[in-house]
């Protein structure tokens, strides 16, 4: 079995010419990291002939170790995608000692993981975004099913799909969740064995009004939720009244991220210009009781675009030790998808030390890539996650899981 699984996802390092990167030549910061991968870049790509076959990213953690977990789908034989987690060592080289040859995939299951979280202990949650049920799976450190979890490593919510996971200091769990068919966004809340949690909430359920997204505890114990708008829970799991308006707050278009270093951060994408297809990174910042930072960026917020590539959608947020600000997203023309990264200071100001005036993209050559995740390791190192779309021969395309790292200083 595992020799068969290895040569399906057999790991191909791209060569050094494959992808050309724009930064700048001055500083450090921003450039690939030469310690990862080949050129500060890991590819992997599904090798079952006379398929189509694709790849969904949808997290990416680094553990305690400097190992680094991907989370998503990958293609099943039945040409519908999988659950599956891979491990990296941190030198880009697949954990043999995780699953099979480093990949952890679910067969029998549909879909793809859209987050992932790593507890304290070293096991893995992971949650499906898609798919008729929604699952959150829990993973021990070598890539089993976590039987002491929910039945057999697994909680299921019916007919519904999860939209982000975030971990308590006391070992609970909480989990968006999306019904396909309730009216409403909930927030779940789960002991650490996997059972509902009833002294939050409704019966282990909160329902935050703006919906329900990514998921942020705050060392207050309070929770933020990003759905819609933003909305701050009690850690009983009610609505804080405290915060905004009635608990919540407006969010920025198509927000995508959410993280707190004092105040809280709102990322997303910003139509600049509404009569073409123009967009740009937007950072948006907010006090704690919910209102507008006006010492961060202009009035509270600030927006980027870059040079070449009119079109940003914005796929994730983190936080660097010094209070650093970067911001993932694919930048796209007509024809060509990169990897795009902005950093901004604390104060909301463009970094001119990151990249390129604060700016790095990464091109894939004639592939068009597709930006998903965004970590931020101890050392200040960004991992960036997402997929690569090939033409392949008889009109057919194939993705490629790809796996980058930054220098953060």
């Amino acid at each position: 079995m595992n020799s068969k699984f290895a040569k399906k996802y057999a790991v191909l390092f791209y060569c050094a010419m494959l992808f050309v990167v724009t930064a700048s030549a001055s500083g450090q910061a921003g450039k690939l990291d030469p310690t990862f991968g080949i050129g500060g870049i890991t590819t992997m790509r599904n090798v079952v002939t006379g398929n189509t076959n694709f790849f969904a990213i949808g997290a990416v953690a680094v553990q305690s170790d400097g190992k680094i977990v991907v989370a998503g789908g990958v293609p099943g034989q039945n040409g519908f995608t999988v659950p599956a987690v891979l491990r990296f060592l941190p030198n880009g080289v697949p954990d043999k000692t995780f699953g099979a040859n480093g990949t952890v995939v679910l067969p029998n299951r549909f879909g793809s993981y859209g987050s992932a979280a790593i507890q304290p202990d070293g096991k893995i949650l992971a949650a499906t975004n898609d798919g008729v049920d929604g699952e959150l799976d829990r993973f021990t450190s070598a890539g089993k099913l976590d039987s002491s979890f929910g039945s057999q490593g697994t909680v299921i919510f019916k007919f519904s799909s999860l939209t982000g996971i975030a971990l308590q200091p006391d070992g609970r769990i909480l989990a968006g969740v999306q019904s396909f068919i309730v009216v409403g966004a909930r927030v779940a809340r789960l002991l650490a064995n996997g059972s509902f949690d009833t002294s939050f909430g409704t019966n282990g359920f909160a329902f935050p009004p703006g919906g329900t997204g990514t998921l942020e505890v705050l060392s207050t114990g309070e929770i933020l939720v990003f759905g819609r708008l933003v909305s701050r829970l009690t850690s009983s799991g009610a609505i804080d009244p405290e915060f905004g308006v009635s608990g919540q707050l407006m969010a920025p278009n198509s927000g995508h991220a959410l993280a707190a270093n004092g105040d809280i951060l709102a990322a997303g994408t910003l139509v600049s210009d509404p009569t073409v297809p123009s967009s740009a990174f937007a950072t948006f910042a907010y006090q704690n009781v919910g209102i507008g930072d006006p010492a961060f960026g202009k009035n509270g917020g600030v927006s980027t675009t870059l040079s070449g590539f009119p079109t940003i959608t914005v796929a994730g947020l983190g936080l660097e030790s010094s209070g650093a600000i970067v911001e993932l997203g694919t930048a796209a023309t007509r024809s060509l998808g990169a990897f795009g990264l902005v950093r901004y200071t604390p104060q909301g100001q463009l970094d001119s030390s990151f990249g390129s005036g604060g700016t790095v993209t990464t091109s894939f050559g004639s592939s068009i890539a597709t930006a998903s995740a965004i970590a931020i390791q101890s050392d200040d190192k960004i991992v960036v996650a997402g997929t690569l779309l090939k033409g392949e021969l008889h009109g057919q395309s194939e993705t490629a899981l790809v796996v980058a790292r930054y220098l953060g200083k």
